[in-house]
């Protein structure tokens, strides 16, 4: 499963179309980098709204309201908001692209290849011509199109109705996930109680982070009813809460005054730094990602973490022994650090143009892609996409 590119035109930082290609002969490493402001974010977000978007468009809480037009051009409030992405599956490369404007979705489109045509695009269905009935042999036809709300996408549509081509969609939009700021350690705290192999992995992650960590413990309880009572929503809401709760204990060796060990102490994950809780919480979604050739986008990926860290996790994804299943990982980041680890081809620089409107660029191709002081360059703005500090 592969995020071959992705394309945005005028979603809040975007406004003319943009397509951000993903390096996937590499090192299955994506980073951008940019200031703050430049809209690193508002493709982590527009990513994730594609994904949401086209999963839950027939619901009526499909969070069309982050369906942001660019605020400062006066034409922007009449032009659609476009987004696009060409995904790879097990036998397939799909191109799917929907427009919205207003309060419906204006245009959208299907093209699938197989993967051994090498990119011969066959249209599987285009909504404005539907009614015509030309797409019905892939399932497609007018009935579909009568059946779908104007503010819903035909496509989540076929997914209800079982399409083949829907389903292999939804089946590749299950495999990319995202982290943001950060992340809940219930994930790996539950596969931790649920599983002793995946436990091993998580403390040799945490060893090899040179944390100090000797052994972790995951303990399943419930809520008390006391607590769930005192919570301000309404009581229908909280009959259906998961009361499931883990409480994470870590033990360290505990040394004499020779530094020889003389016995162990158990404490609460709580009480380990933010750094420690951190890479802990980041555990699950990294470890199952390279377990099952997933894609993972991390925003704000170096929170709380040291450089060397964020250069331990990367490697992971670099590594073709760490990452037999070539999964796919995607960082937004102010590590310039990781320029030079991840290489020319693997950079995409975000800024800000004049206007207001985020541009994504590269390093040059001018620039070897073995140059090991591209950070340096990058740092001096000989690429762009730094701060002017006045």
């Amino acid at each position: 499963m592969k995020l071959i590119n992705f394309t945005i035109e005028n979603f809040k930082s975007f406004l003319d179309k943009q397509t951000i290609t993903f390096d996937l002969d590499c090192n299955n490493v994506d980073i951008f980098v940019g200031p703050n402001n430049s809209g690193k974010s508002n493709i982590f977000q527009a990513i994730a709204f594609y994904k949401s978007f086209i999963q839950k468009s027939t619901a009526f809480e499909s969070d069309k309201e982050q369906l942001e037009p660019f605020a400062f051009h006066i034409d922007s409030k009449d032009k659609p908001i476009t987004l696009s992405a060409e995904m790879q599956t097990k036998k397939s490369v799909y191109v799917y692209e929907f427009s919205y404007q207003g309060s419906k979705v204006v245009d959208e489109t299907l093209k699938r290849s197989a993967i051994s045509e090498k990119k011969v695009f066959k249209t599987i269905f285009s909504r404005p011509s539907m009614d015509k009935n030309r797409y019905a042999d892939f399932g497609f036809d007018s009935k579909l199109l009568r059946s779908t709300r104007d503010d819903a996408l035909v496509l989540t549509k076929a997914f209800e109705n079982n399409n083949k081509y829907a389903l292999e969609i939804f089946d590749w939009l299950s495999h990319l996930r995202f982290v943001s700021g950060s992340p809940s350690k219930r994930d790996t705290a539950r596969k931790i109680s649920e599983d002793e192999e995946f436990k091993g992995k998580v403390l040799d992650l945490l060893r090899r982070a040179d944390l100090c960590i000797q052994d972790l413990e995951s303990v399943k309880s419930s809520l008390p009813d006391e607590f769930i009572d005192q919570l301000p929503v309404y009581k229908a809401i909280r009959s259906k809460l998961d009361r499931t709760t883990y409480e994470v204990r870590t033990t360290h060796m505990v040394y004499d005054n020779n530094g020889k060990v003389v016995g162990t102490k158990t404490m609460s994950l709580n009480s380990e730094s933010t750094g420690t809780r951190r890479i802990f919480e980041l555990a699950y979604p990294i470890l199952d990602t390279l377990e099952s050739g997933n894609i993972l986008y991390i925003d704000e990926f170096e929170t709380h973490l040291h450089p060397k860290e964020c250069e331990f996790l990367i490697e992971l994804f670099k590594s073709e022994e760490e990452n037999k299943n070539k999964a796919q990982l995607i960082i937004n980041t102010h590590n310039s650090q990781l320029i030079d680890l991840v290489g020319r081809d693997s950079v995409h620089l975000a800024g800000k143009n004049k206007q207001e409107q985020t541009v994504i660029g590269s390093i040059s191709k001018k620039i070897r892609a073995d140059d090991q002081s591209l950070e340096k360059k990058y740092y001096k703005g000989l690429f762009g996409a730094v701060p002017n500090i006045q």
